[in-house]
């Protein structure tokens, strides 16, 4: 995963150096175009001039007026002898002369019978056509980078899409294929004990099931999350908690820890059965796991207002990086079980249900797990319900 983003985040930067790429002739062209319009606006206008001149020169002038083109006379004193220009230029000394949006250029003529010794002549620049050059390039680039973008990542992401496909497939197949035998030796280990009795070896075996038990149900959740809809419940905590405690007493004894409660009675909330039983099992096993021996785990249920507090508090070897745990296959310590999912799926569903948790961790002092979960408040409905 973290090597299909870093390729995803090169194939970004590479995109961004095309568009660096593409910018460079587009910059030129639109250059290129802008000096063109000039080039054809100057030769428009020395051309008009050159038509002037010529009648200045003959016999009988005949001053034609142009749509495009304005003109202007001036006398060898610079005096204005026809002005029909739309600025007020204060300047002559020039040949071209841009002061936008008009181009400007003047031509000097010979003595002549009107005592006209300059003419400059007027035209406006038109740049609508390099504007819309401007905006072919501008979206073909842009198109084009994104086609080109787009197959860059899907073809990066294909491969692990791929690999995620038929993960999800053995796991599927893997997961339906366990659940069989877990039952089959779930319900032989209970005929055995009942008819050998209790012994050593039956319990060590039965400590190792709900292990594996715990496991299977956190990948089954994995898998299944996002594609089942989870719905939700009226559920006593305070007795489902005493429940799950219960289910982890003999896996605590194995690594000889005790587990003490002090649960408040009578607490309710308002979430999804299987969800709920996620949070408590990964937590309680994570806090064994990762416990010293003969040490002991605290769990701690409270009701403050509208909110009650599941505080599960361990005395094991603490959590060094507390702000990653709960990040997909990330696991403290690397010599112990697990896929890193446990704590991931904590996560997932708290952020689902608007549950808070906070983490408090000291290496070689412990772990606080605090899950503040809102109490299911009781509708009109369901009053009714339990006065009848």
């Amino acid at each position: 995963m973290k090597q299909q983003n870093d390729e995803k985040k090169y194939a970004y930067i590479y995109t961004l150096l095309l568009m660096v790429l593409f910018t460079i002739p587009v910059y030129f062209a639109l250059s290129y175009a802008y000096e063109n319009e000039l080039i054809l606006k100057e030769m428009a206008l020395e051309k008009y001039s050159n038509e002037l001149e010529n009648q200045i020169y003959s016999e009988q002038i005949n001053l034609t007026r142009s749509v495009k083109i304005k003109y202007a006379f001036l006398n060898k004193m610079g005096e204005k002898q026809l002005y029909d220009l739309s600025k007020d230029l204060k300047n002559y000394n020039f040949k071209t002369f841009v002061d936008y949006p008009y181009l400007y250029y003047k031509k000097h003529v010979n003595n002549n019978i009107y005592g006209i010794s300059t003419i400059i002549c007027e035209t406006k620049i038109d740049y609508s056509k390099v504007l819309l050059l401007a905006t072919i390039l501008f979206f073909s680039v842009l198109i084009n980078i994104i086609l080109l973008n787009r197959s860059i990542i899907r073809n990066i992401s294909k491969p692990y899409e791929l690999v995620q496909k038929y993960t999800n497939i053995l796991f599927n197949d893997t997961m339906h294929e366990l659940k069989t035998p877990l039952g089959i030796i779930n319900l032989n280990l209970d005929l055995l004990a009942r008819k050998s009795g209790e012994n050593k070896h039956i319990n060590r075996m039965k400590i190792a099931l709900k292990q594996i038990q715990i496991n299977y149900e956190s990948i089954e959740y994995y898998i299944k999350n996002q594609k089942v809809k989870y719905s939700k419940d009226k559920i006593n905590l305070s007795e489902y908690l005493f429940t799950r405690v219960d289910f982890f007493e003999d896996i605590a004894k194995s690594k000889f820890m005790t587990i003490e409660t002090n649960i408040e009675n009578e607490v309710f909330v308002y979430m999804n059965l299987l969800e709920l039983q996620r949070i408590i099992d990964n937590t309680i096993i994570n806090a064994i796991k990762y416990s010293k021996p003969e040490s002991k785990i605290e769990v701690y249920l409270k009701l403050e207002f509208d909110t009650c507090f599941l505080t599960i508090k361990d005395y094991g070897y603490g959590i060094k990086d507390t702000k990653s745990v709960f990040q997909r296959f990330t696991r403290e310590d690397q010599t112990q079980g697990g896929f890193g999912l446990g704590l991931n799926i904590i996560k997932t569903i708290c952020d689902k249900n608007g549950i808070n948790v906070k983490l408090e961790s000291k290496e070689d002092v412990g772990s606080i797990f605090t899950y503040e979960i809102e109490i299911y408040k009781r509708k009109f409905l369901d009053k009714l319900e339990d006065e009848q």
